[in-house]
């Protein structure tokens, strides 16, 4: 695995499965899968709001191409482009305070969703800028 570089973005995603889907899952189709060393992502965050571990952060994810030099990739279970696997309410909290803890680790860290940083997909399926630093949750 390749050392992370700077950390200047967070790259949200969804998984485009079940809110049932684990972490072990997401590792076991990009390490069988794909024939990767690890998961992609740095954390998956559970529909239950729990945040797994992934990849170590010391090394760049697998998770958008051509972005992952210098980004954390996150991976929310579920699928918000169907409206039975939406986020949850508790999956969004905690991707809200994973993101205000890396913007004090990381000074002028920026966020993206996967869409933002890949064309050709929809992923996480909706607007994670505006979801997460909209009036509800602030700035």
């Amino acid at each position: 695995m390749t050392p992370i570089g700077p950390v200047r973005r967070l790259i949200v995603h969804h998984s485009a499965s079940s809110l049932s889907t684990t972490v072990d899952d997401i590792r076991r189709w990009h390490v069988e899968g794909n024939g990767w060393d690890d998961i992609g992502y740095h954390h998956v965050i559970s529909q239950f709001g729990i945040v797994y571990k992934g990849r170590d952060m010391a090394y760049q994810g697998a998770h958008a191409r051509g972005s992952n030099a210098d980004s954390i990739g996150i991976c929310v279970v579920g699928n918000n482009t169907d409206h039975l696997n939406r986020w949850t309410q508790e999956q969004v909290i905690a991707l809200q305070k994973l993101w205000h803890s890396f913007q004090m680790i990381w000074n002028g860290i920026q966020l993206y969703g996967h869409r933002d940083v890949s064309s050709g997909t929809e992923c996480p399926g909706l607007d994670v800028r505006a979801l997460l630093t909209g009036p509800r949750f602030g700035s």
